[in-house]
Order: C-alpha cells, then structure tokens, then sequence
C-alpha cells in the first residue's frame, strides 16, 4: 500500500508504484473508481525516456498508439488510451498523453515544456473527468499522475503544481514521487 504525506495542496502526494495502485483503484469493487494517469509526451514521436518509458513497459499499447500519431503529435493535444477495465464494477485505467513539450532537451532548449500547451492539455483531461462522471453507471474518477512536465520536460514543478490547484480542484489528484 502506498503511504500519503500531506502537503498544503488540493492534491495528495503519494510514495509508490503508481501502476499498482491505480490497477487496485480500478479493481476496487465499489469503493473503486475511474483512473486517469496523464503524464507529457513530446511532439517529435520520441517515447523512450523518462516517465514514458515506464507507460511503455506497462501498457505497450499506449506507446504503439502514440507512434501511430507520428508527425500529427500537436502541442496541446491529448490521446486517451483505455488500458484495463474492470469486468464487474467497469471502472477503467485511462492514460493520457498530454503533448506539451516541444521536441526534446538540449542546452539549445533547457525547457522544451510548454506552459500554454500543458495548459491545454490539463483542461482536456478536466472534461475527459467530467465526460466520465456524467455517465450513469460512474460515481467516481480520481487522476493519478507522476510529477509531470518538471523532468526531461524542464518544467518548474512549483508552478505545474498551481497550475494542478487550478485546473483540477474539484477532482481527487494524487501526485506519485518515485
């Protein structure tokens, strides 16, 4: 079981594998729920590194359906892929990959995260929650998510975390540290 530590966020930060417990959330009977893991992904087809490499592991189907994209990958856009389902309850384990960084890190570009993408991108999760909810048989989504933007992205994790405050406020969030 992961262990929570409070913080002074609308979000709970949390220690653990992400993978397992989001699995547990969707397979929870009925105290479970709608997960979504949104994480960044860059616009130049690259999905090898990082928090990516681990979603590849995982669910190789959401790295094949992000190469499927190829040129098409735009900033501000968001693919869901649906990975696991539970059979009895249908609670479901989506990831989105938010393509918010502009081509990969370099010292010719320290910070290829895009703020007004990653912006985008987080409101198009926000209505994916609020799709979810407005069916009938679904009571409950909660976004369980790495610390997105703030590694190969370059982005700063003190204002991704506002940003995650604004945009998300009414939705249970849990923020995973490896």
């Amino acid at each position: 079981m992961a262990t929570k530590y409070t913080v002074n966020h609308n979000y709970s930060v949390v220690k653990g594998d992400i993978f397992h417990h989001t699995k547990n959330r969707i397979h929870g009977g009925i105290h479970g729920s709608h997960v979504i893991i949104p994480h960044v992904c860059n616009n130049v087809n690259g999905f090898g590194a990082g928090f990516a490499a681990d979603v590849a592991e995982k669910f190789p189907e959401v790295k094949a359906n992000f190469h499927m994209l190829g040129k098409n990958a735009k900033l501000g856009n968001v693919q869901f892929i649906t990975v696991e389902t539970d059979k009895q309850y249908k609670y479901s384990l989506t990831i989105a990959n938010m393509i918010a960084q502009n081509k990969l890190i370099s010292p010719k570009n320290p910070r290829p995260l895009n703020y007004a993408a990653l912006v985008y991108c987080m409101n198009q999760v926000r209505a994916y929650t609020n799709n979810i909810l407005k069916q009938p048989e679904s009571n409950r989504v909660e976004i369980h998510a790495p610390k997105f933007g703030s590694g190969l992205a370059g982005g700063n994790w003190n204002f991704i975390s506002e940003l995650i405050n604004d945009l998300w406020y009414d939705t249970d969030v849990f923020v995973y540290l490896k």
